[in-house]
């Protein structure tokens, strides 16, 4: 057999095929169908090869500025971690200004010493962001100027991002507390170790719920969220001492109900209070780490401290 004659029986064949698939349809129609389809398929490819076309290869200086200037423009507050192994933070700043490959950020809130020496990696976290290639809230870069060793003592100069990741913020996942009556809180801006205040017998600096000493103002405090690490407070701008700021020590008695004894139990903390932010209309949001624990000795009635 030929290659003509091969040719057209492979044809004959696949005309006897369509007919059984397709019914009713003459040869003409279904060559004008495939050759859409045919069409369809080529016009997919080609918009799939121009987008891998323009998208930008990896850490190239478009994704080395992007995410840069998006946090800038929306005045995003970027949290620097004091090292790899410590995902404590330093300092909050802002970032000013963009280069390809320079990155300069003002510091708005110091938390502790950034001993990070220039030349040497920082992490830098800020708020989740979705990016095509899925959700980022962190990003690594080298430190070229320091707060100590460059020209302004409110300034970090960082080279361009190295890395983009997801990173964990909280070893323990706050819960939102939805209804209040089951939990109060006694509050005092005082340090377990120094004060000789007798908190079990002392009146709260700030109550919460049934605790509120001043009402009707004490009972608009409220419980945002709740962890085993931590704590978010609502209070009122004016019933928050002086003293109260970020870094301020404090003792926390905190009661929760228990539903199977149907009694309020008690909870002894000591902690920090890491953040002080404007919340809704005249209020402050505290945010608050616990550092210790206590229990009640039960010989003497004082309490006795373990650190966290």
């Amino acid at each position: 057999m030929n290659p003509q004659e091969l040719i057209s029986s492979i044809s004959a064949q696949l005309d006897r095929l369509t007919a059984l698939l397709f019914p009713g349809m003459s040869p003409e129609d279904l060559r004008m169908g495939g050759a859409v389809l045919l069409g369809l398929m080529a016009l997919i490819l080609l918009l799939i090869a121009l987008r891998l076309l323009r998208r930008p290869a990896h850490n190239s200086p478009s994704t080395r500025t992007g995410i840069p200037r998006t946090l800038q423009q929306k005045g995003v507050v970027v949290d620097v971690l004091a090292g790899p192994d410590d995902e404590s933070v330093v300092v909050r700043c802002v970032i000013t200004a963009v280069k390809s490959n320079k990155i300069q950020c003002e510091i708005i809130e110091r938390l502790d010493v950034i001993r990070t020496r220039p030349g040497n990696e920082l992490v830098c976290v800020f708020a989740p962001m979705k990016t095509r290639d899925g959700r980022i809230n962190s990003f690594t870069a080298t430190l070229i100027e320091s707060d100590r060793d460059g020209q302004r003592t409110d300034r970090l100069v960082l080279a361009g991002p190295n890395d983009y990741a997801l990173i964990p913020r909280r070893k323990h996942q706050r819960k939102r507390v939805a209804d209040q009556q089951f939990i109060r809180v006694k509050l005092w801006t005082a340090s377990p170790q120094t004060s000789e205040l007798a908190f079990e017998d002392a009146a709260p600096q700030i109550g919460v719920n049934s605790f509120a000493s001043d009402k009707p103002e004490q009972s608009a405090n409220a419980v945002i969220n709740i962890s085993g690490g931590g704590l978010g407070l609502s209070v009122l701008n004016r019933l928050i001492p002086e003293t109260c700021t970020v870094a301020t020590p404090v003792v926390i008695n905190l009661f929760m109900f228990n539903f199977r004894e149907k009694t309020f139990k008690p909870y002894w903390y000591a902690g920090e209070i890491r953040t002080l932010e404007e919340a809704r209309p005249g209020f402050t949001r505290v945010g608050i780490e616990f550092t210790a624990t206590a229990r009640a000795d039960r010989n003497s009635g004082r309490l006795d401290w373990i650190n966290l």
